[in-house]
């Protein structure tokens, strides 16, 4: 179930900084520190934020990157998009379908174990790879400090730390995709009653 960055193949090979070709670039993952700082760079322009961001995933200059004809920009601008809304488990399914089609298939965890989310990328934590989170429901209290922080981005960091248990700095070095599968499964941890939680292990 493991997963690499696709190398994209230019239609058009371009030329480098130091002047030799580029005829493929192997596309990089987005880590949540990175794409922050990205879009902040580029402010709210979304075209100008998308440029930043395929800076990021194809480690091109702007130079090289300005130079890609339109069908190669489409292309990374699509594996751009993915890597800043899908969930990790769509980029880990590709793994698995990539890897072999005729193993027993496996869908990857079992689904009545949604707190237990498989990582698109490994995480060095205090001397740790951790390959997987255990997610926790946040008590009372910690979504009333949550409340009383100032921006989306303040309250969404402090209560995935609260859930994972990572420190607020290891959460910079969360992959996009696992940030994203996080914030889905915190998303029901705060908005959803007893019940959702009941029926879901039940089945």
């Amino acid at each position: 179930m493991s997963w690499t960055p696709p190398i994209h193949a230019l239609l058009c090979p371009i030329t480098a900084d130091d002047e030799s070709q580029i005829a493929q670039i192997q596309l990089k993952p987005l880590f949540y520190a990175a794409q922050k700082e990205a879009l902040a760079r580029a402010g709210d322009d979304e075209d100008d934020q998308f440029f930043e961001l395929a800076k990021l995933a194809t480690g091109l200059s702007a130079n090289e990157l300005d130079q890609l004809k339109r069908p190669d920009y489409v292309s990374i601008a699509q594996y751009v998009h993915d890597m800043s809304t899908r969930p990790a488990a769509y980029f880990l399914q590709q793994g698995v379908e990539s890897e072999t089609a005729s193993d027993t298939l496996d869908d990857g965890p079992a689904q009545d174990d949604l707190d237990q989310v498989n990582l698109l990328l490994p995480l060095d934590v205090a001397g740790q790879r951790l390959t997987s989170l255990t997610l926790e429901m946040p008590a009372l209290r910690a979504t009333k400090v949550m409340k009383k922080l100032k921006t989306t981005k303040e309250r969404a960091e402090f209560i995935t730390a609260h859930c994972t248990g990572l420190m607020l700095p290891d959460l910079a070095l969360l992959s996009v995709p696992d940030w994203t599968q996080l914030q889905e499964r915190i998303d029901d941890f705060l908005n959803k009653p007893a019940a959702f939680f009941r029926s879901a292990t039940s089945k």
